[in-house]
């Protein structure tokens, strides 16, 4: 369970942080975009600030190169062509000693009006003369004198400009808020736009990329600022929002998911065994096998244990996977060499000390049982190998018989192990080159209830003597299942009574102390 819980914190947090890091790209993304859109609205402005002007200088320009003194008819055509190509100026005024005395709209006029004075002057800097500037929220022209129009007055010369600020209010301009303004070296004079805006934005500290003061290049002194909040920007784009987080969060839910699920492959059995072949996390115990007439340790059998970062594999989990997943003649190889090169180390075990150690029946059909006659620790040990080999169908085989003579041969010992519970066939005690007849623990664990299993064991302790086979059972916890072994005939025992499986110090220092 603790497992368990590791396992779904680690795939939570995990699709948290996949959330977060996609929460965080996509806020990036969406950064770049309004900061780009900012960019696109203040780079539209001050193109449009630079186009009047240079349509302003045009046409002032050449009205003043006229020299004109008086509004007269030639005056009023000249004034009426530069304002039929204007894109910005929608009226043109002529001025006789600062009196308005005609205009393109109204013609020549009937009472002159006196001009009021500017905002800001500046000079010319291609015919150094002053321009003065100014501002008007609320004017009235002449043909339309219903209609308030929000302009900038320009006059140079005897000439004046009324430029409609509405060409720079356009659908184009995404921003929420701008303004264009005009600076002084002391004082800051608005054009266009929502007036107030350039200074909220210079003095004012908002979330990044949703402001923007931008300047001309061509024209000093007029700048423009723009502001964008991130809470209109999410709104215009909420659609694209929604579907980006709730793709974010199944991207969170399915790397949560996938982190899940290899953990849990990761910590599947057949993977942990596989790893744990490669990387050490089988360990073997040493269970002592007895002499039931002396009470001497003869030999010990040797009982794989498996434990990982993960936890401990039992052996009735990890040996089924070892013989699905086709793994039986690797374990059986690692088995043999920590096994042998362990208990060589310990010098207090005779040259004559049995080791019995477990062979797969399939890897008899196969033959790779043939190869442990070829591994040189076995056949230099000093020890007598005693291979333990199941009852199975695989051992009812011409084959097997080949392997079993090949191996008798070459001075191993054989041993049916679990007799009786497997796949039994009595031709296999005669005709196959055994020694040794292990009864199961389950035959033993019935012999003080008189079950039907322990009945069998005198028909088993028959063939063992007809066979001339020596016999070992499996089990014994108690001096009574002991006795009754003992009376029968059973030659050595192993169990829980004389000792559990150990570690190889723990097995060294129970030798001592039996006095081997």
């Amino acid at each position: 369970m603790k497992q368990y819980q590791q396992r779904s914190l680690v795939a939570v947090l995990t699709g948290v942080v996949v959330f977060v890091m996609c929460t965080s790209t996509l806020l990036y993304f969406a950064a770049q975009k309004l900061g780009r859109q900012l960019a696109r609205d203040s780079n539209y402005i001050v193109q449009h600030i630079d186009a009047a002007a240079a349509e302003r200088r045009q046409i002032l320009m050449r009205l003043n190169n006229l020299k004109s003194n008086q509004c007269n008819s030639n005056t009023l055509i000249e004034m009426r062509r530069a304002l039929f190509d204007a894109q910005y100026v929608i009226d043109i005024g002529f001025f006789t000693d600062d009196q308005l005395v005609c205009t393109t709209g109204a013609g020549k006029l009937a009472r002159t009006i006196t001009d009021n004075p500017p905002d800001y002057i500046r000079t010319d800097t291609q015919t150094n003369t002053p321009v003065r500037v100014r501002y008007e929220p609320q004017l009235y022209l002449l043909l339309f004198t219903s209609r308030a129009m929000e302009v900038i007055i320009v006059r140079q010369g005897n000439y004046n400009l009324i430029i409609d600020t509405r060409a720079f209010n356009d659908k184009v301009i995404e921003s929420t808020q701008w303004q264009v303004i005009y600076k002084s070296t002391d004082k800051m004079f608005h054009l266009a736009g929502k007036n107030g805006t350039y200074e909220q934005v210079k003095n004012s500290a908002f979330l990044p990329y949703e402001s923007i003061i931008k300047c001309s290049t061509n024209n000093p002194g007029y700048c423009t600022a723009a502001k964008l909040p991130w809470s209109q920007f999410f709104a215009d784009n909420q659609f694209l929002l929604i579907i980006s987080l709730i793709l974010i969060s199944l991207a969170g839910v399915s790397s949560g998911l996938l982190v899940d699920y290899s953990l849990a492959a990761r910590r599947s059995t057949i993977t942990r065994v596989r790893k744990g072949l490669k990387k050490g996390s089988f360990y073997w115990t040493y269970q002592p096998i007895i002499c039931l007439r002396t009470g001497k340790v003869v030999g010990c059998e040797a009982l794989a244990r498996f434990e990982d970062k993960y936890g401990v594999l039992f052996p009735d989990q990890f040996i089924p996977i070892i013989r699905k997943a086709n793994l039986t003649w690797r374990f059986t190889q690692v088995m043999i060499d920590k096994v042998i090169k362990e208990l060589s180390t310990l010098e207090v075990l005779p040259s004559k000390f049995k080791i019995s150690i477990n062979i797969f029946p399939c890897d008899v059909e196969t033959g790779n049982v043939a190869l442990l006659k070829d591994i040189p620790v076995l056949t230099d040990s000093r020890f007598i190998i005693c291979l333990e080999i199941t009852e199975d169908e695989y051992l009812d085989s011409t084959v097997a018989h080949a392997h079993f003579k090949a191996l008798v041969e070459a001075g191993f010992n054989l041993s049916i192990d679990d007799f009786g519970t497997g796949y039994s066939n009595l031709k296999n005690l005669q005709n196959l080159s055994f020694h040794q007849l292990k009864i199961d623990r389950t035959f033993v664990q019935d012999i003080t209830t008189e079950g039907l299993k322990a009945s069998m064991i005198p028909n088993i302790m028959e063939l063992v003597r007809k066979f001339n086979y020596t016999c070992v059972a499996e089990g014994i916890e108690t001096n009574e299942q002991e006795a009754i072994l003992k009376l029968a005939g059973v030659h050595y025992g192993q169990g829980w009574k004389y000792a559990k499986p150990m570690a190889l110090y723990d097995f060294k220092t129970y030798l001592i102390s039996q006095k081997f």
